[in-house]
């Protein structure tokens, strides 16, 4: 059977997250339109029996499995050789997504043929994070459904114009297949992780294709650091310079082409107010300059 959308889910460990993450590609993946490849990067046995039983109730479903961690980039990229679709969607297992979620994806790559990469608006994303909700509310199996869906009844309403940005979100990444034979898979260079996606869609523009953000779909994300501390800026600051020396005058020319606080405003407000808009943007900037860093990663949990 052909597809027109694939989506690839790489998981390590983190059951609570696969689990709420899989409610939610049960509940509203359109499997007639859509193939899930789930890659499991040598999980522990709680997670591997997580996988093991979803697959066993979704026959359509590609479980791959790693006899030893090889690190995300490459589970990607393993993930990607084995899908069908003409657009590729990269999730990150500590995701939810909404109704509708393949029909408004497909919708937009139709919007534009040059269309080359695109992800939604998230909870934790870069560069245009949402807060979920104001409300201190537990999230969970039960609360995020509804949750998500109130989001997403307002992202409805909004009638997308796709803008152009520099790069979209990892945590949601959807690819055009023409791209992805154009310019190739992930660099796994960057390999475990950061700036990766930054060097895929910096090679998308070199092609020629857009890398737009989706304003009517909206993806919660949790978000959570990797690899520690101390290992994720070890990991950032290699990769950054592999980045800037590599991209690093190209970069400069997009961000001012493609300037975000363009859109991230107007963003925001589709799902808010303006006055919350100014109430996060003002705690997100104290948050950057605090020395507490307790507090500081606690505003950022509550309103990015």
């Amino acid at each position: 059977m052909l597809f027109n959308h694939s989506v690839v889910l790489t998981v390590y460990n983190a059951p609570g997250d696969v689990m709420l993450c899989l409610q939610s590609l049960a509940s509203s993946l359109d499997f007639s339109r859509a193939e899930l490849v789930i890659v499991d990067d040598a999980s522990q046995e709680e997670t591997q029996r997580i996988l093991d039983d979803f697959a066993a109730a979704y026959p359509c479903v590609t479980l791959i499995r790693h006899e030893k961690n090889q690190g995300y980039l490459h589970s990607v990229n393993d993930g990607i050789s084995h899908t069908a679709g003409d657009i590729i969607t990269l999730l990150n297992s500590d995701t939810y997504i909404p109704k509708d979620f393949t029909a408004r994806i497909l919708t937009c790559f139709e919007y534009d043929e040059k269309i080359g990469v695109a992800s939604p608006v998230l909870s934790h994303g870069n560069p245009f994070s949402v807060p979920l909700t104001f409300q201190k509310q537990e999230l969970n199996a039960r609360t995020l459904p509804v949750l998500v869906g109130a989001v997403n009844k307002k992202a409805h309403e909004i009638i997308p114009c796709y803008p152009d940005i520099v790069f979209p979100d990892g945590a949601c990444f959807s690819i055009r297949r023409s791209c992805l034979e154009a310019i190739g898979l992930f660099d796994e260079a960057y390999s475990p992780g950061y700036f990766e996606e930054l060097d895929f869609c910096m090679r998308a523009h070199k092609r020629g294709f857009r890398c737009v953000f989706m304003e009517n779909l909206y993806v919660y994300h949790k978000s959570h650091a990797s690899f520690g501390k101390k290992k994720t800026s070890e990991y950032m600051a290699r990769n950054q310079k592999r980045f800037y020396d590599n991209w690093g005058e190209e970069y400069t020319r997009l961000k001012y082409t493609f300037p975000k606080k363009m859109h991230k405003k107007r963003v925001f407000c589709f799902y808010y107010s303006l006055w919350y808009y100014v109430f996060v943007e003002s705690l997100l900037t104290i948050s950057r300059i605090i020395p507490l860093s307790s507090l500081r990663r606690k505003i950022r949990a509550l309103y990015q």
